[in-house]
């Protein structure tokens, strides 16, 4: 077997190393019939944490993937979410991925509740869903856009 070019394996070693440093960003995004904010790698299935809505539905979904793995489908579980110095507790529904077996939450959010006026003023927040907890960055983030297309005419 031949040996690589330098230049080619050193554009190789370059391209992988972009591949891997993409992070995750908050993207806002709106159809026909619902809007989502989702903090992932774009163009990917990495999901940090998502919110969405159906449009001026009043009620905004938010979705986080990866929790306890401990969970079964359809349990009830507690979800709490930190921002500031504000603790909210919403209740959640688990469910259970079909391609990889991992457990995620989701729980509904009025589009009138306080919590978003804390994630406007707030630069980051943590959620605890069952046995797992994570951090989200806040920066760069558009509840305003969400908020406006979710909440009631």
């Amino acid at each position: 077997m031949r040996a690589l070019p330098p230049i080619f394996a050193t554009l190789l070693v370059l391209a992988t190393t972009h591949a891997q440093s993409q992070e995750r960003q908050w993207n806002f995004d709106q159809t026909d019939s619902e809007a989502y904010l989702l903090f992932g790698v774009p163009e990917t299935d990495d999901v940090g944490v998502s919110f969405w809505c159906e449009l001026q539905s009043g009620a905004i979904k938010f979705y986080v993937p990866q929790t306890d793995p401990k969970l079964k489908l359809a349990e009830v579980v507690p979800l709490d979410v930190d921002v500031g110095s504000k603790l909210y507790r919403f209740i959640g529904r688990s469910s259970i991925s079909e391609t990889d077996g991992k457990a995620s939450i989701e729980a509904e959010i009025k589009a009138t509740d306080p919590i978003f006026a804390d994630f406007k003023e707030a630069n980051k927040f943590s959620v605890k869903a069952g046995s797992k907890s994570h951090i989200f960055p806040l920066n760069e983030v558009d509840f305003t856009g969400l908020l406006s297309v979710c909440r009631k005419p």
